[in-house]
Order: structure tokens, then sequence, then C-alpha cells
């Protein structure tokens, strides 16, 4: 029998919301925050609709990271994880955490939130895999902004779980989702959920767009 993984993304998912921009709040403070919305709705105008995501998110991480010492950031990061994450989870979602964790299942958030962030929170529900948003750091431990590897989003979140796992017949897949950045990996499953109100339902695979 194959082992059996359970794959969720975060936001929307388990959780309420937009995890970075809450976070984002929290390490700038509200005066900094709104002015970075200010600075930046286009860039993240552009990033929640999926226009040029990894350039409008290039621009959003170099104004809030760039130059903040790593040390400080993990600080804000473990207290945001540990004080504001749990009140915005789904608790059909945790529960279907839960049910996989019982089971033995292996589980892994994949997300394109922050791995500052979403660690200490997976490590606190029991969920040592986590593959998310990463940060550069330069020699002196400070974030430059820029990503070593794209966000983790669409068509990189099936190719970077099989970079964690191994090939994708080697076990089965159990997927939950929320929206069309889930979409390629909910493809890979062999079960697959999407997430409608409180509950989760199986996703049925949008038809093909017709050829031009």
């Amino acid at each position: 029998m194959k082992p059996v993984v359970a794959a969720f993304d975060f936001d929307g998912t388990l959780a309420r919301g937009v995890s970075g921009l809450r976070f984002f709040r929290q390490l700038l403070g509200p005066p900094r925050y709104a002015w970075f919305w200010v600075r930046q709705l286009p860039a993240l105008t552009a990033y929640g609709l999926r226009w040029h995501d990894e350039v409008s998110l290039a621009r959003i991480n170099q104004h809030v990271f760039h130059g903040r010492r790593l040390i400080e950031v993990e600080q804000v990061a473990n207290a945001f994880a540990r004080e504001h994450l749990p009140q915005t989870i789904f608790p059909a979602a945790l529960t279907r955490l839960r049910e996989h964790q019982a089971r033995g299942d292996r589980c892994v958030i994949v997300s394109r939130g922050f791995d500052l962030y979403l660690r200490p929170w997976a490590v606190a529900q029991g969920v040592d895999d986590v593959i998310a948003t990463h940060l550069m750091v330069d020699c002196s431990g400070r974030l430059t902004g820029a990503m070593p590897e794209p966000s983790c989003d669409g068509v990189h979140k099936p190719r970077r779980l099989e970079a964690l796992i191994g090939p994708r017949d080697t076990f089965e897949l159990h997927t939950y989702g929320d929206g069309p950045g889930d979409f390629a990996l909910l493809r890979t499953a062999d079960f697959a959920w999407v997430r409608r109100g409180e509950t989760f339902q199986p996703w049925n695979q949008p038809a093909e767009p017709p050829c031009a």
C-alpha cells in the first residue's frame, strides 16, 4: 500500500483571509502599513488578481522586508503564528487535518504565504512539512527582499511537493484548496477537495478553455 500524503493550502483553505497582509500589518505597524498600501496598491492589486505575480510580489517584498534583520522578523513571525493565526483557522479544516494525522498520513502545508510564520504555526500543530514562499538572507543576517525561487503558487505547488516527497506515483495524494492558485495541485490528486463555506466538497476539475 502506498503512503498517504495530505497537502493543505493555507489562505482560504485552512484559514480565513490573506495571512501575508495580516503579517505585514503586524510587522510594519498600522501607520507604516497604511503607507505601504498607498505606495504598493498597483502591485497588491496585480498580485491579488494574479497579473505578473512574481514581479508584483518582488516589489511588495522589497518594500516590506529589504534590510530587516532576520532574527527580528522571526520574533514577530513567531508571535504572529502563536497569537493571531489560530483566530483565523476554519474549524472544519482543522478537523480534516486532525483526521489525517490520526490515520498516520503525512501532512504538508503548501502555500504561497511566507514560511516565516507558517512553519512555526505548523510545528505547533504537529505538522513538520511546510512548502511556502521563502526569502533570501544576506551574509549580515538581513533579509534582501528577494526570493531564491518562485513563490509557492500555481504550477509550483505540485513541483515543489514532488521535490519534497518524491515521484507522484509513489504516494496517494489528498489535496485541499480553495481557488485557482491550487488547481495545478488539485489536478494531481487521487482525492481533491475544495472549501465551500465552512465545509469541504469534492473538486470538479474546470473544463479546459476552448481552442482559439
